[in-house]
């Protein structure tokens, strides 16, 4: 069922926008140059003159710069070059006015037609390449494509209108064979999608959701169809296996691969979809959002607040049905991904099987010469003393199977042993229990003990005699270090004197004062 009403088209699954009406926004000729015999000469003209205009540092293309460069062309032209005859008499031909033109282009004077069609014998060269390019030129401003303004000391200025531009813009796309690549249309949808972006400005996150969801499944029909012409392709025109490989290695290469790994990794759908459709779920509940929305379309469109909700809720159940159809081109372009592979594949190999060079039958001469049956062959077979005779083969290598083994029995341990040697590797070597415990042996029961009783005979015993007084001083221990002004050598050590005092009564490891850096025992 369809209807149409206020520029929109209801069909049976909800509502869309109607056919836009393109020739209220450009002229009807526009396309005219294009479609003509000499089109490649009004297309190399335009190319150029866009070149000029856009893509080169920015200056004023006049009018006799225009012309200029239409020369340029045409003269570069291979229509010039193969068909001068018929262009020299069209340059000489009076052009009919169309599409609003009421002014004749004619042949500079002093050139008759004869003499221009002739090609040189009255009419120079250049005098014919200049009417040629002013017709082109002519023909391209009364089409649309280009126009000019008249500026005060500077002359006729050439310019292209704003659908000209753009639509050049995408037909050089296309001639210079441009791919546009998956550039994060699933990322972006998301995060136009979020709870945070979308709560800010509701209709820019919806309309920009919606515009880079049209381009992603655009993009994705567009490979698919691109798989299906190379397979076509490698069916009907390829025929020869190097014009396979071309076609499959260069051509398929740079026009479907590249977005094709990128649908699989960066840019995959599936990583996205369900977060999308969730948070479709939550917006289509989200009054205040909705009604958001709905005043920033009205505003754009021009038109009340209940249809701006309609069309607010047409472009949900569009990002939705999109998102929903996305899987199934997704697996067709897999589909025809693997159809092309062994399409190509067996095309090679029934082109090589057919192949009568000898690069063809390779495969046979060789399995000949090895059994020993070679043919009278028309030219030399040198020995290589360098190959041996199984070059060409590669054993296979396989891992060694796994062989089942006897589980050797567990044997009984003790474990109290074994947790107290483990604690005893951890545990630090001049932590503050074990040094307190070495000063109450040193101790022995009595008051205090002089410093020149420790035993230092090697650098264990130094650093732990270090230990000894940092503790001694820090006064977190239950004993102190009153040093003095002398000093005490040892086996090459030497340190200050004093006395180790002890300072509180203890009568076990729990009269001191914990180490705070110490773990409690168990």
């Amino acid at each position: 069922m369809r209807a149409s009403s206020g520029g929109f088209v209801w069909y049976g699954h909800g509502m869309v926008a109607g056919p836009a009406r393109l020739f209220e926004r450009i002229p009807r000729g526009l396309f005219g140059p294009l479609g003509d015999p000499y089109a490649e000469l009004y297309w190399e003209v335009l190319a150029s003159l866009y070149q000029h205009e856009f893509e080169r540092e920015p200056f004023l293309v006049l009018r006799a710069v225009a012309l200029d460069v239409a020369e340029q062309v045409i003269r570069g032209s291979e229509l010039w070059a193969e068909r001068r005859q018929e262009l020299v008499a069209f340059a000489s031909e009076a052009e009919t006015p169309q599409s609003g033109s009421d002014a004749p282009v004619t042949v500079p004077r002093g050139t008759t037609g004869e003499e221009a069609a002739a090609g040189g014998s009255g009419a120079e060269e250049p005098v014919v390449v200049r009417a040629l390019a002013r017709r082109i030129v002519g023909r391209l401003e009364r089409s649309g494509w280009v126009h000019f303004q008249y500026r005060a000391g500077t002359g006729e200025i050439m310019s292209f209108h704003p659908y000209a531009a753009r639509i050049l813009e995408t037909l050089m796309k296309v001639a210079r064979d441009e791919q546009p690549v998956f550039q994060g249309y699933v990322h972006s949808i998301a995060a136009l999608l979020e709870p945070k972006a979308f709560a800010q400005r509701p209709g820019v996150s919806l309309s920009e959701a919606i515009r880079h969801t049209l381009e992603l499944v655009r993009e994705l029909k567009i490979l698919e169809r691109n798989i299906h012409l190379f397979t076509q392709r490698i069916l009907d025109e390829a025929a020869t296996a190097a014009a396979v490989l071309e076609e499959g290695f260069e051509r398929y290469e740079h026009v479907v691969m590249a977005n094709y790994h990128r649908l699989k990794t960066v840019d995959n759908v599936y990583r996205q979809r369900s977060a999308i459709l969730e948070r479709l779920d939550v917006i289509e509940r989200d009054e205040s959002a909705l009604d958001s929305a709905a005043e920033w379309c009205a505003a754009q469109r021009g038109t009340g607040k209940a249809e701006a909700r309609v069309v607010v809720a047409a472009d949900l159940a569009l990002l939705r049905s999109q998102f929903d159809a996305i899987p199934r081109i997704v697996d067709e372009i897999d589909a025809r991904n693997s159809r092309f592979s062994g399409v190509a594949l067996r095309k090679i190999r029934y082109l090589l099987r057919q192949d009568r060079r000898i690069e063809g039958q390779l495969q046979y001469v060789v399995d000949a010469l090895a059994r020993g049956e070679g043919p009278e062959l028309g030219f030399d077979v040198f020995k290589c003393e360098l190959l041996g005779d199984d070059f060409l083969y590669t054993a296979p290598t396989a891992r060694p199977k796994a062989r089942p083994q006897v589980l050797a029995p567990r044997t009984p341990t003790d474990r109290e042993r074994i947790r107290g040697e483990a604690a005893a590797r951890i545990r630090q070597l001049f932590a503050r229990r074990r040094i307190e415990e070495f000063v109450e042996g040193l101790l022995a029961g009595r008051r205090e003990a002089a410093m020149n009783e420790i035993a230092v005979g090697e650098d264990r015993e130094y650093v732990r005699l270090l230990y000894l007084a940092a503790y001694g001083l820090d006064g977190a221990s239950w004993y102190r270090l009153r040093p003095s002004v002398e000093r005490v050598r040892k086996g090459g050590y030497g340190f200050p004197d004093g006395r180790i005092v002890r300072m509180t009564a203890r009568s076990g490891a729990g009269s001191r004062r914990a180490d705070p850096g110490e773990k409690p025992r168990s």
